[in-house]
Order: structure tokens, then sequence, then C-alpha cells
């Protein structure tokens, strides 16, 4: 019987192998600084297993900084610090920012200077990949898109349902699909006939932030299906955005509550680090890496 499962974390094994390849014969290891602040749990610990992950998988050196609290004054003054040291190769702040931030998540963003904007999330970055010029990428959707060309999922001409109109998953995305000769659809909370829409395509990505919303009635038999939710159950069991249970009999291939997409995410802010230094020749090594982990998802699958 065919593995529907999408596993991220199998690509995103080859692909840490390839970039460590790469790095270990080139003289700068790339270091990150990563901020956070106030007392979201799951942004700590989220901060916690990147920085445990990508040193572990690449050497790469992965600093944690955290406040409680602080100004945004205080807070750019950090930032613009950070962008003249010569030392620090990337800059990326924990999102979604405290109350007496949120306002002005823009302007803080936007004080990163781009070469060090590991996250995509610059105004600079984000025009530069709307009008398909190489730059960083936000490492959810790229994540993603490497996902779809590791399992061979041919995307020219495809339907792409993307339930997600953010900075960080749904623009990038429907960039990406588009690059490909995807037509995406980006669908949010306001949406009307959301089933309609969703049955028609090719590929449904899910990330709306509903627990296990996304059931058998919103896909289209052969579907293939990428969940970007991340939840805890009644039982404490770690679901998704997509009723998987429900679904897995209909979909072509599905990305499971877990070892899909997060793996994956992580995975590619090692490779923007790397190209925070090492620049476009980073991509080839993505390409090859995706390559390699195609031909193993064939031999094993």
């Amino acid at each position: 019987m065919k593995d529907k499962n999408i596993n991220g974390t199998k690509v995103s094994k080859v692909l840490y192998e390839e970039l460590k390849k790469y790095l270990d014969n080139h003289e700068i290891n790339p270091t990150i600084v990563d901020i956070s602040i106030g007392d979201d749990f799951g942004g700590l610990m989220y901060s916690k297993m990147k920085q445990k992950k990508i040193n572990q998988e690449t050497g790469i050196e992965f600093q944690s900084i955290h406040y409680d609290k602080i100004t945004k004054t205080n807070l750019i003054k950090y930032l613009k610090k950070l962008n003249k040291d010569e030392n620090v190769n990337g800059i990326m702040i924990q999102l979604p920012l405290p109350k007496n931030l949120a306002k002005y998540e823009r302007e803080i963003l936007d004080t990163i200077t781009p070469s060090k904007d590991v996250d995509g999330l610059t105004t600079m970055s984000s025009g530069k990949l709307s009008i398909g010029t190489d730059t960083f990428v936000p490492c959810t959707a790229l994540g993603i898109e490497m996902l779809l060309k590791a399992y061979d999922i041919k995307l020219t001409g495809k339907t792409v349902a993307i339930i997600n109109r953010s900075n960080i998953v749904g623009k990038p995305l429907a960039e990406l699909m588009l690059k490909n000769n995807a037509t995406p659809i980006i669908c949010h909370s306001k949406t009307k006939n959301l089933k309609e829409i969703t049955r028609k395509c090719d590929i449904v990505v899910a990330a709306l932030n509903k627990k296990e919303h996304i059931d058998a009635d919103y896909i289209e038999k052969s579907s293939v299906i990428i969940d970007v939710g991340v939840h805890k159950n009644a039982e404490g069991k770690t679901v998704g955005d997509v009723d998987y249970n429900a679904v897995i009999e209909k979909a072509e291939l599905i990305t499971p509550p877990t070892g899909a997409v997060g793996p994956m995410t992580i995975c590619m802010l090692a490779y923007n680090a790397a190209k925070s230094v090492y620049g476009e020749e980073i991509n080839e090594i993505l390409k090859t890496g995706v390559e390699k982990a195609k031909e193993i998802i064939k031999q094993t699958n």
C-alpha cells in the first residue's frame, strides 16, 4: 500500500547533509541572532528547538536573545547595533510581537538590514519576491515549496488553494506557486464558499489556525494536502488544521500533524542563514539537496 504521508523530517535530513557538506568546505560559518519578546511559551520553545536543531545539523551558530519587556526605541537601537556587527550574519524576530510593539511591527522589521533578513519579512525582501528577484523567502513558504518538489509534485498548471493571507505563509507561498507556473487562490476568514473552492483545487494548503477544521468535505479525491496548523486536542495529542484521519483516505498525499512542515521550516532557516553569507550559490545547494531527497523518496515509496 502506498504511503500517503509527506515526510518533512526525511527530506530535511537530506537537505541538512547537503548544506553541512557545503559549509564544512567554506571558511565562514554563519551566525544568527533570534530575538524573542514577552512570555509566549510556544514561541520560546520554538526558538530553543531552532537553536538546537540548526546548530546540531549544520554547526551554524544560533544565538537566542530574550527580553521579558523592551521599548520600541530600545529594540530598534539593538537591531541597528546588530546590523553593524560584522560577526552577525542573520537577524530575526519572533512574531507576533507583544501588544506594546505590535502596531510598530513593520517599522521594527524594516530596521533589519535586508542582507541579514533571514526570515524574509522586510519590505525589501517581500518586494523582491513579488517581482521575481532572488531574495530571502519566508521559511515556512519556502519549506512547503521544497516539500512539494521533493515529492515530485508537478506544479505547472496546478490549482493551489492557500488558506492564509499572512506575510509569513500565504502571500509568499502564492508568489512561489506563480513562479512555478501554478495558479494560487488565496483564501481567508472572509472567503465565501470555501469548500467549493478547495474541492476544485489540486493542492490545498491549510493555515487557518482552526483545529481540525478541514475535513473530507473540503477536498476532492487525489488532492495533495499541506497542513501548517499546530494544536493540542482534548487528549493532549498534536493535531493540525486538517482532520488527518478523516482526510487521508481521499488525499493523494498529505502532511501528518507532526514531522512535515515544521522540520522543513527550521531547515529553510539554516539555508537562509547560509545565503546571508554565500548568496545565490546556496540556491544550487538547495536544488541539489531536493533532487537527492526526491530519489530517496522514490526508492522508499
